[in-house]
């Protein structure tokens, strides 16, 4: 019975490290590629200059995306019995707002890369692009950190929920710190944002608890 239970399991767990190495390469990626450059007359030529950087992490991001949901549905499935509400209500959180933010993100990246139809780029649309897209990224790390920090607390009773509890903490601070992006060094940015990531492969070992 083991032997039939224990790959079913393992299957289940694969979209935890999926999506987390998806993540994990996507903040990888946006931190290889420079700031934009404060003079708007220069935000033409740093699209060309990292537009491979820019179209990789746009591709990554739809598919972290895709990869995530079914994590969700196994952190809190609505139809299992004795769910914790604190762990429904941080799925709901993540459902309506953080995915769909997600994909915002990833719409504005492409817009920035790839052509749609005969529409001109010009400096105004990739200010009004690029401030959308920090602004949205604020709100993905708030969001994320109260829906990590209310799973983190379901899950403290279960059996090795302990040490997630208390990684949940960590990373609820680090995505706190995170959605203000604009005044931290990319290397701490990019510290803080793969808290998420990691945080998703050691959440796996307690779900199924």
């Amino acid at each position: 019975m083991d032997q039939v239970i224990k790959p079913i399991r393992n299957r289940k767990r694969l979209p935890f490290f999926l999506s987390s190495l998806l993540f994990a390469s996507y903040y990888v990626v946006f931190y290889l590629i420079p700031s934009p450059p404060n003079e708007v007359s220069q935000l033409s030529k740093w699209i060309l200059d990292w537009k491979i950087y820019l179209q990789i992490a746009d591709e990554i991001l739809i598919f972290a995306v895709l990869a995530f949901i079914p994590s969700i549905y196994q952190l809190a499935n609505p139809w299992r019995k004795e769910e914790p509400p604190a762990a429904l209500f941080a799925s709901g959180l993540i459902f309506l707002l953080v995915l769909p933010m997600f994909v915002l993100v990833d719409l504005l990246i492409g817009r920035l890369v790839y052509p749609v139809n005969v529409y001109p780029l010009g400096e105004e649309t990739i200010v009004f692009l690029l401030s959308l897209q920090v602004g949205t990224m604020h709100m993905i790390s708030l969001v994320l950190a109260l829906a990590i920090l209310l799973y983190s607390i379901s899950f403290r009773k279960r059996k090795g929920g302990g040490f997630v509890f208390a990684f949940g903490i960590f990373a609820f601070g680090f995505q706190m710190i995170a959605s203000y992006s604009w005044i931290l060094s990319p290397e701490l940015l990019l510290v803080c944002q793969l808290s998420f990531p990691i945080w998703l492969v050691f959440v796996q070992s307690v779900e199924q608890v």
